[in-house]
């Protein structure tokens, strides 16, 4: 199921304009997953905007999909109706977005640490209810660390 999400992510990234990668206070990265709702997006995030709130961010939904290459995903989620399925398929895409090399779209960024760090590019996975108000790029990457 993560290869289904890192298809989803790169399409994504493909579709973000190209003026959006081009800004210079471009810092960020978001992908969301929303599977009550049977799409999924990414927002590039730049210095001004609140960490907090990335609805008020200036790119907003830079690319949205009708999650059609995450549609088993959408799916498992709608069936089971339990949260707890929703936070498992955020893991998974953390996974996956950690696995995309960034640099292809963003030709400055340096992977370091040998676990997809990209300083000072964050990328980032959240619950969109905020069930849980941390990222899950961070939950992967210290998981992947604790068992290294």
């Amino acid at each position: 199921m993560i290869q289904n999400f890192v298809n989803e992510i790169e399409y994504l990234l493909s579709q973000i304009p190209t003026e959006q990668w081009a800004d210079p206070d471009k810092c960020g990265l978001c992908y969301e997953f929303v599977p009550w709702h049977g799409m999924s997006a990414v927002t590039v995030q730049v210095r001004d905007d609140d960490p907090r709130d990335a609805g008020d961010w200036k790119y907003y939904f830079s690319a949205e999909s009708d999650g059609s290459r995450v549609r088993a995903e959408v799916e498992e989620y709608r069936a089971s109706g339990d949260r707890l399925v929703h936070h498992r398929l955020l893991i998974e895409a953390a996974e996956a977005l950690l696995s995309v090399d960034l640099t292809r779209y963003v030709p400055n960024l340096v992977a370091t640490d040998g676990v997809c760090l990209y300083k000072p590019f964050k990328v980032q996975v959240y619950d969109a209810d905020a069930t849980f108000g941390f990222n899950y790029c961070e939950y992967v990457l210290a998981r992947r660390l604790e068992s290294a």
